[in-house]
């Protein structure tokens, strides 16, 4: 094997030339190797079809009179069902194939030109009958007629060269009739890509799938031509030592290539079906690269056999390297395109004629030289000099069985020629978009090789593109019939979704793992089907099988992890969400996000994604869910990607929940004016869920201690059906101090059919029909602290006092001493609320919301009584939770504004007005400072009105706004406020504000007057 680097001695222009076709097979093979090893993937790949499942999961909780009231957004669990996507009929790997098809057929052409005269003419016949295979004249080169012109071209072009230099330049190089062919090679193609009426890819996809058959041809004859090589190299392993010691004994030879032909012995019963067990055998591509290998020796060895018809060097070596690369080629363009009733015949093809010239070489071996081999003489030196069993009877014996089994197995292998050829056009006309006749072809593919894959499977997905279901199961049953594999029982079980339709998958996917035991994918098809059945068990043991033998287990993982989040499976679900935490798959990612947020666990701060756009719907649910998992970390980055989402015109799908997602960032990052303005349109406009939104209104005011907005929004959502609303509407209207009517709202729970929300509305009926007195004797301390914060502004001191000291429970006594400080600082009692703050800090955490509240007590309380010193001390000392932090700005503001820093006041009130809307104080404090700071300007004026519309509840806003609006000389606006006033005090102190307004607007004309003079 030495021999093996014969190219080393040879000069340049015959050494480079070769060493570059000698790279060019290596390509080829390499190319084969990966569509063997990728298998249909890239004619039919594996798809996904996602099934998004809504999971409500919590945004915001807010605590109320000790209920907690949380609300909930849309989650998105995203399940991923593996389906197969249609035949696709990619056009490069033809192109590939085709430019290195014409470089060996430069090679090829050079290296006849330097044969003796007769094998020269056999030599151009084949160039000739090659070269009449693209069918060119269906290209229609030149002219819409069909023309042989093109043909006669290219065959007078390149015999012409070829036998200018067989005959007349017998001196010009090697490299320079290469390089010569490749001229005229790439003046042909520019001629017929040019002028084609085909587009260039479809002209390569043309000239490639014609030229099949004779490929397959020249593919044959090269196995012929190495089928014996590995009987021959066994023979060299044993006879090549240097003394007789060192070489092998016959019988080791006997039984090591007898091995070798068993195996292909085994091979060749297994593939006609008489052995079903399924042994260990060696591939039968292997076998063919060895041979390959093998021959690389063989083939100069044997010059003494073919060396009175052309010389090894160059013309035996080059066709050796160029029949090896067109046969790589074939065989992997097989693979690429899925054409299995091709891949199966060179396959069979390999088989039998490694064994039939295999076996019959081992027998010329045998006659001729068995005695040699016993007396150990190195035989391999003299093997293509036979005394009995001529070379050519060899050949012709082996030729003849060959024909016997070919006619034995009822010309299987002529019928897969045809069959793989009619797909190979079929898919000409599939990728021209001319379905009547690739449907003909495919149909007759199916006639010479009946349910091969390739041609059913086309059939198949031509009628999925018609939606003709039916059909489509038709010619799927008949690509599962000969030669399944897992694709083809996850796409016919996918065929059967609907739900009546359940056993008929299950029985299409069971029989899948019967043939497959070890597909990932059917496995998970397998728990995604029992998923919709309550057999929990069987949903993770397949899920288990799914993730075993998968190669991508994060798929399975997201599926599993949507399982159990659905399933409320809490442990398996964290120990899960730990395992992935570090995975990088969308779908994963999206349903950890969601699982988070159920979990109460914070989201990475680093980890935000923000696609280009949402055409894939993984990256809608991974950016939906981690923008509603992110609403606490103060990131508002996401709303530049929201807003270039609701733009792109394919998002009108998603576009309610980037509205709504868009909306939580502005709430909840300092922007309530923006947000509710959002929630009402989408309340407006959202039918169905109109009754969703107005409840998530009435929390947002429950949060911001709004709670006459808080039950009108309520109420909105009750009358639109919606049930967790009316315990809602209830505890808003028991927390704005309007027993009554809570009383009534709570007598409706019953008719939502919740026993739990009925038990809780009932015990808050107990409370608010009982009197202080009852309270404090038999009471509960949850009760007392109800009826605390209910009646608050109702009650002494000393009956504050007195509920507060009957509040036995450590944690609740706490909520009532800071009820009782309210109470304190409502009745500006400024000295005895201090006195009570001092009392309570020492036994609150440092840290938490009843710290921050009783911190923002204690700073609301250096506020009101000008202690602008410790205010400006302590504000950023204390412990502020992040909603509470906003009065900063407020203080701020306030402080500027104190000390005729007007510009920073300004500045500082603008800003806290946007994120401190709801609050009446701030909103009044602002409207004040604007109007004595630009009296002129209608700034005032314009943030009461943004008060009265974020909170048209607000007395006193609507109290300002009315005397604001006289000012500005706007009195029908006036009197509207004044008729909204009406509706929202006791007729006392309405009349009460009607002389101040009259008094006001007697004022503002007189100085109107004053103006005009």
């Amino acid at each position: 094997m030495s021999k093996t680097n014969f190219w080393k001695n040879w000069d340049t222009n015959l050494k480079y030339p070769y060493l570059f076709l000698m790279v060019l097979a290596a390509v080829a093979l390499l190319l084969g190797g990966y569509y063997y090893l990728a298998g249909n993937t890239a004619a039919y790949a594996w798809d996904k079809i996602s099934d998004l499942q809504v999971v409500p999961v919590p945004v915001h909780e807010v605590t109320r009179l000790l209920e907690p009231f949380t609300l909930y957004a849309d989650g998105y669990l995203l399940l991923e069902q593996y389906d197969v996507a249609p035949a696709i009929v990619h056009t490069w790997p033809a192109v590939i194939l085709l430019g290195i098809l014409s470089i060996c057929l430069a090679f090829y052409t050079a290296a006849i030109s330097t044969m003796r005269q007769v094998p020269y003419f056999a030599g151009v016949l084949l160039l000739m009958l090659f070269l009449a295979s693209f069918n060119t004249a269906e290209l229609h080169v030149f002219g819409a007629e069909q023309s042989q012109a093109m043909l006669l071209i290219a065959i007078v072009l390149l015999a012409g060269l070829s036998y200018g230099f067989h005959a007349f330049w017998q001196h010009v190089a090697f490299a320079w009739r290469v390089l010569a062919m490749l001229v005229i090679i790439v003046l042909l193609g520019v001629a017929v890509f040019t002028e084609a009426e085909f587009v260039p890819a479809l002209t390569a996809l043309h000239l490639v799938n014609y030229s099949s058959l004779a490929a397959l041809i020249a593919t044959l004859l090269f196995m012929i031509w190495v089928s014996y090589e590995n009987v021959n190299a066994l023979l060299w392993i044993n006879t090549q030592g240097k003394t007789p010691e060192r070489r092998y004994s016959f019988w080791q030879f006997v039984l090591i290539a007898g091995l070798y032909l068993i195996n292909l012995l085994l091979l060749y019963l297994r593939h006609i079906g008489y052995l079903q067990t399924d042994l260990i055998y060696v591939n039968g591509y292997l076998i063919f690269l060895l041979s390959i290998v093998a021959g690389f020796w063989g083939m100069q060895q044997r010059e003494a056999f073919y060396g009175k018809y052309f010389p090894f060097r160059p013309t035996g070596a080059v066709l050796y390297l160029v029949f090896a690369t067109i046969a790589f080629l074939s065989i992997g363009y097989a693979y690429a395109t899925a054409n299995d009733s091709l891949t199966t015949l060179f396959h069979t093809l390999i088989i039998y004629t490694h064994l039939v010239y295999g076996s019959v070489f081992f027998l010329y071996l045998m006659m001729n030289f068995a005695k040699l081999i016993k007396e150990r003489k190195p035989v391999y030196k003299v093997v293509y000099e036979p005394r009995m069993f001529t070379l050519f009877s060899f050949f012709l014996m082996s030729t003849v069985i060959l024909a016997i089994l070919v006619i034995r197995t009822q010309y299987s292998t002529y019928f897969q020629a045809r069959a793989g050829y009619y797909n190979y056009i079929g898919d000409l006309y599939y990728a021209s978009e001319n379905p009547m006749l690739a449907k003909r072809y495919y149909e007759e593919s199916d006639v010479y090789d009946i349910n091969n894959v390739k041609a059913n499977y086309s059939l198949a997905s031509m009628y999925r593109a018609e939606s003709q279901r039916n059909n489509e199961i038709l010619f799927m049953k008949g690509a599962l019939g000969k030669r399944p594999n897992p694709k083809l029982y996850v796409r016919m079980a996918n065929l059967y979704d609907e739900k009546q339709y359940f056993f008929e998958k299950l029985y299409v996917l069971h029989e899948g793992i019967k043939k497959f035991p070890e597909s990932s994918e059917i496995y998970n098809n397998m728990a995604l089907l029992y998923m919709q059945t309550s057999v929990i068990d069987s949903v993770e043991y397949y899920f288990n099988l799914a993730e075993k033998y998968s190669s991508n287990k994060e798929v399975i993982q997201s599926n599993k992890l949507a399982f159990y989040t659905r399933q409320a499976m809490l442990e398996p679900a964290r120990a899960l969400l730990n395992e992935a935490k570090d995975g990088n798959y969308k779908s994963l990612r999206s349903n950890a996000a969601a699982l988070r947020q159920l979990l109460g666990i914070n989201h990475k701060q680093d980890e935000a994604f923000t696609p280009d756009s949402l055409e894939q719907v993984e990256d809608f649910t991974l950016f939906y869910n981690q923008t509603i998992s992110r609403l606490s970390n103060g990131d508002t980055s996401q709303l530049k990607a929201i807003d270039q989402y609701l733009k792109a015109k394919g998002n009108q799908l998603f576009q309610e929940d980037l509205l709504y997602s868009k909306a939580l960032v502005h709430h909840y990052n300092g922007r309530p004016k923006e947000a509710r303005s959002i929630i009402e349109n989408l309340a407006l406009t959202a039918s169905e869920r109109s009754g969703y939104y107005y409840n998530a209104l009435g929390i947002w005011m429950l949060e911001e201690d709004n709670y006459r907005a808080a039950a009108h929004y309520f109420k909105q959502a009750k009358d639109l059906g919606y049930n967790q609303a009316y315990l809602s509407h209830g505890y808003a209207l028991a927390m704005a101090h309007q027993p009554e009517q809570a009383i009534n709202a709570l007598q409706e729970v019953g008719y939502t059919g919740q026993e739990t929300a009925k038990e809780v509305a009932d015990q808050l009926q107990q409370v608010l029909q009982q009197s202080v007195s009852q309270t404090i004797a038999s009471g509960s301390d949850a009760e007392k602290v109800k009826y605390l914060q209910i009646y608050l502004p109702q009650l002494t001191i000393a009956q504050v006092e007195a509920l507060v000291k009957s509040v036995k429970e450590k944690e609740l006594h706490r909520v009532a001493l800071l009820s009782q400080i309210d109470h304190l600082m409502y009745q500006k009692k400024w000295r005895q609320a201090n006195k009570a703050i001092k009392a309570v800090s020492p036994k609150l955490q440092p840290e938490g919301e009843l710290r921050s509240k009783l911190n923002l007590q204690q700073l609301k309380l250096w506020h009101y009584t000008k202690n602008f010193d410790a205010l400006i001390d302590r504000m950023d000392n204390v412990y502020l939770s992040k909603l509470d932090k906003r009065y900063k700005l407020y203080f701020k503001a306030s402080i500027a504004a104190a000390k005729g820093r007007d510009r920073e006041a300004a500045e500082k009130y603008s800003q806290a007005v946007k994120i401190l809307l709801f609050d009446e104080e701030v909103v009044k404090a602002a409207a004040t400072f604007y109007e004595e700071y630009t009296p002129d300007e209608m700034t005032a004026y314009e943030i009461l009105l943004d008060g009265i519309t974020y909170n048209p509840f607000s007395v006193e806003l609507h109290k300002a706004y009315a005397l604001e609006s006289l000012d500005k000389g706007l009195t029908s606006y006036a009197e509207g406020a004044l008729t909204t006033l009406q509706s929202l005090l006791p007729a006392s102190e309405y009349s009460t504000f009607i002389k101040q307004f009259e008094s006001h607007r007697q004022a503002a004309a007189k100085k109107a007057d004053d103006w005009q003079l």
